[in-house]
């Protein structure tokens, strides 16, 4: 266990435990000689235990360092600690996810949730430019932070359950089949049923369904048990977001209800195509930020 104060790598002296879970700890450490922090990201010995905890820690590991663009955390290096334990030093940010922001505020402005989404696509594109599918893509897994000038910036977080596709067979690397993995709210009936065939067009399943919740406050495919989940996702068709919260425009609509098809090919064929969809919706986030008062705190840069 990482404590306050100790040193890690020679260099770095953790100040505070950011956030803990399950398998893995998150820990804000600074620079001695830089006076910079950073998120450090380790396996608990509970989590070692496992080695598909392990592989998802190191896939997470590999996808995020082959991201080079401003909306995914930037991982500076990945090694083991002196115990042996697997390590991931990441940029460390002041922020919160957007399960909080909705949490606390509720339905967001319509240009504020689509910048949010917005924001986010690009990121997910990348992603899917190197074949790699997200696949847990949820509200809590989008941090809101500033960059420098002060404009919101969102970071997409954890590619611990992402998939390597694999361009010739079309099938996936890393993943057992019948491997349960991800958050039902979000997740796309095909994950849910067949996850060993999904491709990037379960991301847009998720991206609508986050975009849903920003808009109304509410999640389409809220249940009391997962399984009553499940069975929403694959057979309900939920409200169009402006029956839910009116006044949304008609056209943000058939955007939403597109991405939540429950066959892939009613869905956008990409990200990119969503993204162009989202165009006419997308304004300039500060603004509505300034207005609202909401303005980031600092929380978990990455939860373990």
């Amino acid at each position: 266990m990482l404590q306050p104060g100790t040193i890690i790598l020679e260099k770095y002296r953790v100040e505070r435990v950011l956030g803990k879970g399950g398998m893995g700890i998150v820990v804000a450490a600074r620079h001695e000689h830089l006076g910079e922090l950073f998120a450090v990201k380790t396996m608990l010995p509970e989590g070692l235990e496992s080695p598909e905890a392990v592989e998802r820690f190191l896939r997470e590991a590999r996808a995020s360092a082959r991201l080079k663009g401003e909306h995914v955390v930037r991982v500076h290096d990945v090694g083991n600690l002196d115990n042996g334990t697997p390590y991931m030093l990441m940029e460390y940010l002041e922020g919160e996810d957007l399960g909080g922001i909705v949490e606390r505020r509720g339905a967001l402005p319509v240009e504020e949730a689509v910048g949010y989404v917005h924001q986010a696509c690009e990121a997910v594109i990348e992603a899917h430019s190197l074949g790699i599918v997200h696949r847990d893509l949820k509200p809590s897994n989008l941090f809101l932070t500033r960059r420098p000038n002060g404009s919101p910036c969102i970071k997409v977080l954890d590619f611990g359950i992402s998939k390597e596709i694999d361009p010739e067979k079309k099938g996936m690397k890393l993943t057992k089949t019948g491997q349960f993995l991800g958050s039902p709210m979000y997740m796309s009936p095909e994950q849910m049923t067949d996850v060993k065939n999904t491709d990037v067009r379960s991301d847009i399943w998720s991206l609508g369904v986050i975009l849903y919740e920003l808009t109304t406050g509410i999640a389409p495919f809220m249940a009391e048990t997962v399984p009553s989940v499940v069975t929403k996702v694959i057979l309900s068709q939920p409200p169009v977001p402006s029956k839910v919260c009116p006044g949304l425009p008609a056209g943000l609509d058939t955007v939403i209800m597109r991405c939540l098809e429950k066959q892939p090919d009613g869905r956008y064929a990409s990200v990119r195509e969503l993204l162009a969809a989202l165009e006419p919706f997308v304004m300039v986030a500060s603004t509505t930020l300034e207005r609202s008062g909401s303005y980031p705190r600092a929380i978990l840069p990455s939860r373990p």
